[in-house]
């Protein structure tokens, strides 16, 4: 179905989450934080969207992140996820999907648009 980029700084998540979308038929590679997505997309990957945690350490947020995806590559679907309603205030209305955590196999199905077989 494609290639995810997920960023993702929890390791138990990041393991959930690369697990839910193998299953969904992504292949998945994964980077804890925002500078090595960053490299990850410009050593052209082929990515087909990005999933990525709001919330991360080393001063740059999921949502600074992917505004400077969009500018990079404007055309790269980008999903935000997060745990915490407070960090999705930034986000302005349809910026970006939102994908509130925890979610299910079937909520992130929907956000992709793919039916769970």
């Amino acid at each position: 179905r494609g290639h995810v980029l997920l960023v993702e700084d929890d390791l138990e998540v990041s393991a959930l989450t690369r697990e839910l979308l193998t299953f969904l038929g992504f292949d998945v590679t994964h980077v804890p934080g925002a500078e090595p997505a960053l490299e990850a997309l410009a050593d052209g990957h082929g990515f087909d969207l990005v999933l990525s945690d709001i919330m991360m350490p080393g001063g740059v947020s999921g949502l600074q992140l992917a505004r400077e995806i969009r500018q990079r590559h404007p055309t790269l679907p980008i999903i935000l996820t997060t745990g915490y309603v407070e960090a999705a205030a930034g986000v302005k209305e349809g910026e970006f999907e939102l994908l509130p955590k925890p979610f299910s196999l079937e909520a992130l199905a929907g956000v992709l648009g793919v039916e769970v077989k």
